[in-house]
């Protein structure tokens, strides 16, 4: 009985932190939103001036220079959240909360080609243990309120339901307090439906930007389209490579340099001279996105690979150079561009042909298969699930191999 009751009400505290989860992060971005409208467009309006860009990269370049002076290295990225969560058990929250929310507002708002997962993973975290503090929780129990916690504010963000799973498949659910793993995937699924409830109700209340999805043609199944996936595959994997030798490099750069001030206006510069160039460049690609499958039969390939190609440069430029967030989005933007200017060279089933190069870029660079379709399945047409599934397990097999003969 006793044991009973205490599942009832960790499954009510599980309900609340969905709704908590998704509250917060729905405000988060609205205040992103709000922002970003009123840097590039409300004031853009009154200023006739062509390198406005420009101006605003480098004034957020000086905005950023400073918090790096002052805060460090500040927002945390998603990886060094979920280190510190699976080392304490914990996320600090005492004076850091502030530290990752200034920066993150300034990075996101100013055009920075970087995501919100990883100021929002931090701050949450943070919040969630506090909230753990304040009601005198129990270190196991505190636990498992944040991983929940963290699996409902991936799902909320990237519009995923099924991403808080991946990542308990990927790493195995941790049994801290449930010996019972059928109710832990119970209480996965509970949070993660109500921070989406939580995230649509605040959303709702504002005004409505383009969710994080892709405009595919009507589905024409076709055999053509089976050495084109091998192409695809393959192009996915050379994607990867960039990003990682440009994020090596980027980072070479920054440590020469080696000055916060010079580097955050330098990449702000970067955002408004590629701004110039397309605004397709700035922000993450999570709005962006649906307007580019739109759109993208009408552009060149030549466009089409400049864009992918240079959005990651940038993002990496952003990132080593002081402006952190996260690289999710951008990484599912460029990869989509690298895809669709494959399709616009080979026209066969379109919407699979990018899925295959998304799903490849990202399981390469992020490493992680299970998450990565958990990712996707919702922003690709079901019926490509199972070749997504399959590619981010060929994917994994790749990157094991190319690792085992690294060591």
């Amino acid at each position: 009985m006793n044991k009973l009751k205490f599942n009832s009400i960790f499954t009510f505290y599980s309900i609340c932190l969905g709704l908590f989860v998704g509250a917060i992060a729905s405000l988060f971005l609205a205040l992103v939103n709000f922002f970003t409208h009123f840097i590039w467009e409300t004031i853009s309006s009154h200023m006739n001036f062509s390198g406005y860009p420009i101006l605003i990269g480098i004034t957020g370049g000086l905005l950023i220079g400073i918090t790096q002076m002052k805060f460090g290295n500040y927002p945390k990225t998603m990886h060094e959240t979920l280190r510190e969560y699976k080392q304490k058990g914990s996320v600090e929250y005492r004076g850091e909360v502030i530290k990752n929310f200034i920066p993150a507002i300034i990075v996101l708002s100013f055009g920075a080609s970087l995501g919100p997962e990883a100021a929002l993973i931090s701050i949450l975290g943070g919040l969630i243990t506090w909230i753990g503090d304040s009601f005198m929780v129990n270190l196991k129990n505190k636990e498992e309120l944040l991983d929940l916690g963290i699996g409902a504010m991936l799902a909320t963000i990237f519009h995923a339901p099924f991403i808080s799973l991946g990542e308990a498949v990927e790493e195995g659910v941790r049994d801290r307090t449930f010996k019972n793993k059928s109710v832990k995937t119970l209480l996965y699924v509970l949070t993660t439906f109500f921070g989406i409830v939580g995230f649509k109700f605040i959303n709702n209340l504002f005004p409505k930007e383009a969710v994080f999805s892709l405009r595919m043609p009507k589905i024409q199944w076709s055999l053509n389209v089976i050495p084109v996936l091998i192409i695809a595959f393959l192009i996915g994997i050379i994607f990867s490579i960039l990003f990682t030798y440009s994020e090596k490099l980027t980072d070479l750069v920054a440590k020469k340099i080696n000055n916060p001030l010079v580097l955050a206006i330098a990449a702000g510069l970067a955002i408004g001279i590629m701004g110039m160039f397309s605004s397709y460049f700035l922000f993450s690609g999570e709005h962006e996105i649906l307007h580019l499958s739109k759109h993208a039969t009408q552009l060149s390939v030549v466009f089409l690979l400049i864009l992918g190609i240079g959005k990651i440069i940038l993002t990496n430029i952003c990132f080593s150079f002081g402006w952190r967030g996260g690289k999710i989005f951008p990484i599912i933007f460029a990869s989509s561009s690298i895809g669709f200017a494959i399709t616009n060279i080979f026209p066969y089933t379109p919407g699979l042909v990018v899925g295959v190069v998304v799903a490849t870029s990202c399981t390469m660079i992020l490493k992680q298969p299970f998450v990565i379709f958990g990712l996707l399945i919702f922003l690709f047409p079901l019926q490509f699930a199972p070749i997504i599934l399959i590619t981010c397990l060929l994917a994994d097999v790749v990157n094991k191999q190319v690792e085992n003969k690294k060591s």
